[in-house]
This record gives C-alpha cells, sequence and structure tokens, in this order.
C-alpha cells in the first residue's frame, strides 16, 4: 500500500496531533522489540545448533554408531 511503514510516515502529515504521534512512537518501539526478539532467536538458534553439533562429536567419541541407533530407537518408543 504505502512505501514506508505507518510509523514513518505520520511524521511528514501537517498537523499531526500527540495522539498519533504517540500511537506512532508505540509502534516503533514494538518494531524495534520484535527486531531484537528476532535477532535473539536467530542467535540462540546458532548457540543450539553449535551446542548439539558438540554433544553429537562427544557421544561419536564414546559410542559406536550402533549403539547410537539403538538409543535413537528406544528414544521414539518412549515418546509415542
Amino acid at each position: 500500500m504505502f512505501s514506508n511503514p505507518i510509523e514513518k510516515i505520520v511524521r511528514y502529515l501537517h498537523e499531526v496531533g500527540d495522539p498519533i504521534l504517540t500511537i506512532a512512537a508505540t509502534v516503533e518501539r514494538n518494531a524495534d522489540a520484535l527486531r531484537q526478539a528476532e535477532a535473539e532467536v536467530v542467535r540462540c538458534r546458532r548457540k543450539l545448533k553449535e551446542s548439539r553439533r558438540l554433544l553429537l562429536a562427544c557421544v561419536k567419541h564414546h559410542y559406536v554408531v550402533s549403539e547410537i541407533e539403538t538409543a535413537d530407537v528406544m528414544c521414539n518408543r518412549q515418546n509415542h
């Protein structure tokens, strides 16, 4: 519809009142909070992936593949 978010557009409207500016400021804070939360999710996913990789390497160092596969089957049975 517009090429800019509405919270940016309202600044350029003539004689825009405090209620609209207040709502726009709230929207900007919410958008910023969302950006930060999304960045945190990305960071957490990366950390989870790295820690799983480390755990798998440790497990493979101490167990043979057949033992790991057996444990995987047991895990599936337990979760169903």
